[in-house]
């Protein structure tokens, strides 16, 4: 995907508001928790000195580095989910910026511990901010990518545990449901222009070389939703936007089109068919590697 392309996807505040209320979380999978024992390794024990979070958005996952470090900053290309961040994340030590990952004027040479991208990776010039990357970060530091994904896990949604169990039609509302949505990620993986965040082959991006140490992980996690949700994490997918732009659709019609398919089906179940509770399947990955330092020289 070309670099240029992300600011366009999250140009309004009302998509990036979306994003901060409807996108998934970190905190079940434990992805903080891999980065720091990876840190802990060939590291003092935290506080540490800097970070970034480079595609941060709205600030999801640059929010769970601020107990660790001292100082956090987070980039990204939009101004809307920059401005949204920074109303949500207001720590002091913390701050929020637009830039590019191709850029990062705005840390001197050697001066990160560490670096994050989380689910941002596929809208970067990796060549370019490869060397971004070796300039900024200490040696010794850190570089941790991270990600989840929709639409290689079956089932990729489902009605929440325990909930309705006993009802006779349970089971095909909830065929039903997953079935519109891997419908929708079909059709819009069929739109060309778009490197999804994760491949079912391959996760994230080839590390960059001479990193050492490299550990990769995988595995699943659950992202509690109704409808509402559903449907307003779906809109501010980058697979949405960009079949939309590609096709010349609109994406609100497109919202209201796949949420009346899913509220037949769910009516089946419930008379409130906006709140019945569903989870998400998600597979996310972390890889990690550290820039060589003195001590990785033989």
């Amino acid at each position: 995907m070309a670099v240029e392309i992300a600011p366009k996807l999250f140009k309004n505040t009302g998509i990036s508001q979306l994003y901060q209320e409807c996108r998934p979380r970190y905190t079940e999978s434990g992805v903080i928790e891999k980065i720091l024992d990876f840190m802990r390794v060939h590291n003092e024990q935290p506080p540490y000195d800097r970070a970034a979070d480079i595609g941060c958005g709205t600030g999801l996952s640059t929010q769970h580095l601020l107990p660790h470090f001292r100082d956090v900053v987070g980039i990204d290309a939009s101004p809307s989910q920059i401005e949204e961040a920074t109303r949500c994340n207001t720590a002091e030590n913390v701050r929020f910026r637009v830039g590019s990952a191709e850029d990062l004027c705005m840390f001197e040479d050697a001066s990160l511990d560490l670096l994050t991208v989380g689910t941002a990776i596929h809208y970067f010039n990796i060549d370019e901010f490869y060397k971004e990357l070796d300039r900024v970060l200490k040696p010794g530091g850190v570089f941790a990518q991270f990600g989840y994904n929709h639409h290689h896990t079956r089932p990729g949604l489902s009605l929440a545990d325990g909930f309705i169990a006993d009802h006779p039609a349970r089971e095909e509302v909830n065929e039903e449901c997953n079935k519109v949505f891997q419908e929708i990620f079909t059709r819009f993986l069929d739109v060309g222009g778009y490197h999804p965040a994760l491949d079912p082959e391959m996760y994230g991006v080839e590390l960059p070389s001479g990193y050492v140490d490299q550990k990769k992980f995988s595995g699943e996690m659950m992202h509690p939703c109704n409808l509402t949700t559903l449907m307003g994490l779906l809109e501010t997918l980058g697979l949405w936007q960009n079949y939309c732009t590609k096709s010349g659709t609109n994406s609100q019609e497109l919202a209201e089109q796949y949420r009346g398919r899913f509220l037949n089906s769910l009516g089946r179940i419930s008379q409130s068919s906006e709140d019945v509770p569903m989870e998400q399947h998600l597979t996310f990955y972390v890889i990690l590697a550290r820039k060589p330092s003195s001590g990785d020289r033989k």
